[in-house]
């Protein structure tokens, strides 16, 4: 199989299961003579589906399975409050279906040095944590892993954690049993060790906060959004109304009209300039792009604040520009 991680390809759903209410644990695979493609902890893949409307429309889901397997597994969230394509795939996929997927690629790599880590995951959020927890401690390193969760019901992978090798590493927080509070979850001992955090932003937002307030530096901390994707009118408000501005290549020169209401993402390819999207929301970072001139108006939940504050990168696909030109790295 190609390594190319936009490449398209057909694979074969081989197992389809419900590891906890509302998460459908899906399995995908080939029949012929190639391998999938290798994969880091904290990869995803994109798995074409469908909105409310019908339009076809592409997510990220992060493996969650062992990293040797022939197959790739993700688990899938059913969002109420979503556009509808993690319904779509709960609704529609079984056994021996196939489904369009490109992949994978890892905005969320696990640093490989022999720092100390505390992993931080809320809800489905554990789906990235655990391959984490699972290269870890092959490797010998010292971790915890914290899993936050509403109810035990809703807990995914529960079952399969604490048979694991290292189920006295991981710290279950129930909502519904007395969760422990936020500011618990470190102390100045953690100060000179890694924080990797998954879940909804508020959720990381809190951990972020509770482990800078024990003393873990910024650069030490990584997180990966999931949440609730934005209806398509929050998504139109978000755009809407603001003023038109210029992208410029930095390889060409060329300058690019981006009109009120409409992404750099869309102007770019009216004009023949494709750049890798996802998401389309600023959740996933695949489209990240850097800024060579100009100042970006940032609106993704992807990077960090001090990330923002530097503005040598942002996304298009649904962040601005508060200058009248963003030179960009194309």
């Amino acid at each position: 199989m190609s390594t190319n991680p936009n490449a398209a390809m057909v694979l074969d759903v081989v197992a389809v299961n419900l590891i906890g209410r509302g998460v459908l644990a899906i399995e995908l695979g080939q029949h012929d003579q190639f391998p999938l493609d290798s994969w880091s902890p904290g990869a995803h893949i994109d798995i074409e589906t469908q909105d409310d409307s019908g339009r076809i429309t592409v997510r990220q889901y992060s493996l969650c399975g062992k990293q040797e397997a022939e197959t790739w597994r993700v688990a899938v969230l059913s969002e109420d409050g979503g556009r509808g394509g993690s319904r779509w795939l709960h609704k529609h996929v079984r056994l021996g279906d196939k489904l369009n997927v490109r992949g994978p690629r890892n905005h969320f790599k696990l640093e490989s040095d022999d720092r100390p880590v505390v992993l931080v995951a809320g809800g489905i959020g554990i789906t990235p944590l655990m391959t984490m927890a699972e290269a870890l401690y092959r490797e010998g390193r010292h971790f915890r892993l914290c899993y936050h969760v509403r109810s035990r019901v809703s807990a995914a992978f529960i079952d399969e954690l604490m048979t694991t090798e290292y189920a006295d590493r991981i710290h279950l927080s129930v909502d519904d049993e007395g969760a422990k509070p936020m500011d618990s979850l470190f102390t100045t001992e953690d100060a000179d060790g890694w924080v990797y955090t998954c879940g909804p932003a508020g959720f990381m937002n809190a951990v972020i906060t509770s482990a800078k307030a024990c003393g873990v530096p910024s650069e030490l901390i990584r997180r990966e959004l999931f949440a609730v994707d934005q209806t398509v009118s929050d998504l139109s408000k978000a755009v809407g109304g603001d003023s038109a501005f210029i992208v410029k290549l930095n390889s060409s020169g060329r300058e690019i009209e981006v009109p009120a209401g409409e992404t750099v993402v869309h102007a770019l390819a009216r004009a023949g300039v494709d750049v890798v999207v996802s998401c389309e929301q600023g959740h996933c970072g695949s489209c990240l792009t850097r800024v060579m001139e100009g100042l970006p108006d940032h609106r993704d939940q992807f990077m960090l604040p001090e990330e923002h504050e530097r503005n040598d990168a942002f996304t298009p696909c649904c962040s601005r520009s508060l200058t009248s030109c963003l030179v960009l790295d194309l």
